[in-house]
């Protein structure tokens, strides 16, 4: 498992399952990541380069969470607003 830095912010998207949140927050700081630094991801702005994103997987009956690295802007077509701008580089995952 991959190291994350402390003091980068972590988008978490629940894809509408608001509920998971606190336990997907819990699961990452038992992976080491700062609580200051976990936030719900927006679907108006996105993250910024550098900075993290915590997605359950698959969105309905989720069985885990993918931690990828926002790696860059270009990416496009994945529906979920302007989210769909980012192109990201899996680090990690953590079953649930």
């Amino acid at each position: 498992m991959s190291q994350l830095s402390n003091e980068k912010k972590i988008h978490v998207i629940v894809h509408g399952n608001r509920q998971i949140f606190e336990k997907v927050k819990s699961l990452l700081v038992e992976n080491k990541a700062n609580p200051e630094n976990i936030t719900m991801a927006s679907l108006e702005k996105a993250g910024q380069i550098g900075e993290y994103v915590a997605m359950i997987w698959p969105p309905m009956n989720a069985k885990e969470i993918i931690v990828s690295e926002i790696a860059g802007t270009e990416a496009k077509g994945k529906g979920m607003g302007a989210w769909e701008s980012i192109d990201q580089k899996e680090l990690f995952r953590i079953p649930l």
